[in-house]
């Protein structure tokens, strides 16, 4: 669906096959011609993503420049079809680029951090299948992409006659940018900040040389507070409508953050606990599909409570253990 924001600055809803629904790209009028984001590579995105350029007067051919906010699919997976077509410049922050230019590689680096993680956790065979099941899926729905611009913190770029400043700001994904104008007060938030739902800050491994899990929850804590200060008076995102209270929408991320880690350290009992079954217990109801996400939840909340100094790590037989720092 085609939605105007302003003279030159549209938005188009893609279809997703996932829970979350349609993703946000934003097609801006300015030169060269600009697409951020770009849905997943599916026939049914593809299709009405041609449909709405040709609204507007446009086709794919016509796009210059492609700009990446994160890696996940359904930001980047028309990507390679879009440049094959278009010769669109692709630009994004360098964090992105291995899972844009070698995502099958990048995506088998992660998959074996993570099932070595997970089975230290305490998830169980059947489930790490499951996962893998749901990673080769995903594997489907983006293709590979040379990046030709990188842009960081404090870099720049120009839309429609105006300077938006490129903010870094990792937690839903370590290579999330979000893009403000300061004269506007308008911000492309991408997943950074959504109106609807809260942004799930996933589990991802350290990047080289990093060799240290990164906390993700807690950089997007720092970082959406970091938002909330600058002017915002509409915020446009990767998923459903604007958000027009920022202030008011991190205030009240930081209460259910609180509230949730709270419900969290409830449930250890005054025993040690790990990551699979605290994940179990904090999400009884949620379909095994959506297993990635309630662990990486599960995990941020953990990394709160130990950052606040109430929980715990232990490590016996190779096997992770959370537990209350007063045990």
């Amino acid at each position: 669906m085609l939605t105007t924001i302003s003279p030159g600055f549209h938005r188009i809803a893609l279809p997703t096959p996932f829970a979350v629904g349609d993703v946000n790209a934003y097609l801006i009028e300015t030169e060269p011609l600009t697409v951020i984001d770009c849905g997943v590579r599916t026939p049914q995105a593809r299709q009405t993503l041609a449909d709405d350029l040709t609204q507007l007067g446009y086709t794919v051919r016509d796009i210059r420049r492609l700009f990446i906010t994160h890696h996940h699919v359904d930001h980047v997976g028309l990507a390679e079809d879009i440049v094959r077509e278009s010769g669109a410049q692709v630009w994004t922050h360098p964090f992105n680029c291995p899972w844009l230019e070698a995502p099958d590689q990048t995506r088998a680096m992660s998959s074996t951090f993570t099932e070595k993680f997970f089975r230290a956790n305490g998830v169980p065979d059947e489930a790490l299948r499951l996962l893998d099941t749901s990673n080769r899926f995903l594997t489907k729905l983006a293709g590979t992409v040379k990046v030709d611009v990188t842009v960081e913190e404090g870099d720049s770029l120009d839309l429609l006659g105006r300077t938006w400043q490129v903010y870094h700001t990792p937690g839903h994904a370590g290579g999330m940018v979000c893009l403000y104008q300061p004269d506007t007060c308008m911000m492309l938030s991408s997943d950074h900040l959504l109106r609807d739902v809260s942004s799930n800050a996933l589990i991802e491994p350290p990047m080289p040389p990093e060799t240290e899990r990164p906390r993700r929850l807690l950089d997007y804590i720092r970082e959406i507070e970091r938002m909330a200060k600058l002017e915002i008076e509409v915020a446009h995102t990767g998923h459903g409508e604007p958000i027009y209270d920022v202030r008011s929408r991190v205030t009240a991320r930081f209460v259910f953050y609180q509230q949730r880690a709270d419900k969290l350290y409830g449930l250890f009992g005054g025993q040690p606990q790990q990551l699979y079954t605290l994940t179990q217990h904090l999400f009884p109801k949620i379909a095994s599909s959506e297993l990635y996400l309630t662990l990486s939840e599960t995990l941020g909340h953990l990394d709160l409570l130990e950052r606040d100094g109430r929980v715990k790590q232990e490590v016996h037989n190779e096997m992770t253990y959370w537990l209350p720092s007063d045990t």
